[in-house]
């Protein structure tokens, strides 16, 4: 019977290379597995923090809304309190013109 190769039958070298190409696809898969295993563990990271991101600009959303109509509150009361003192600067000017005051006699 001819000999294959390093001395072995052609059968005991089709086993062997059988034998190392399930080796091979097992190593191959295991890692194949792992990568999407990491892959998977990634994306869920990924989804958290993706979550906790929305929470956080949902939460900034609100408090600029709140700051808006804050500062639209504080702005009505200014031009409210700033129309008040023109209306006190008209009874002032009418006081001081039935008084017959002056105000370049009071500014020397």
């Amino acid at each position: 019977m001819p000999h294959g190769m390093f001395g072995l039958d052609w059968g005991e070298v089709v086993s062997l290379g059988t034998l190392i190409v399930v080796v091979l696809n097992y190593i191959k898969t295991s890692i194949s597995n792992t990568a999407h295993e990491s892959n998977r563990k990634d994306m869920e990271d990924l989804k958290d923090k993706l979550t906790d991101f929305k929470l956080s600009v949902g939460e900034l959303s609100g408090l600029l809304k709140q700051l808006n109509r804050d500062l639209a509150n504080l702005t009505k009361r200014v031009n409210r309190h700033g129309d008040e003192i023109d209306e006190i600067k008209i009874d002032v000017a009418k006081i001081k013109e039935r008084l017959g005051i002056n105000d370049d006699e009071n500014s020397k």
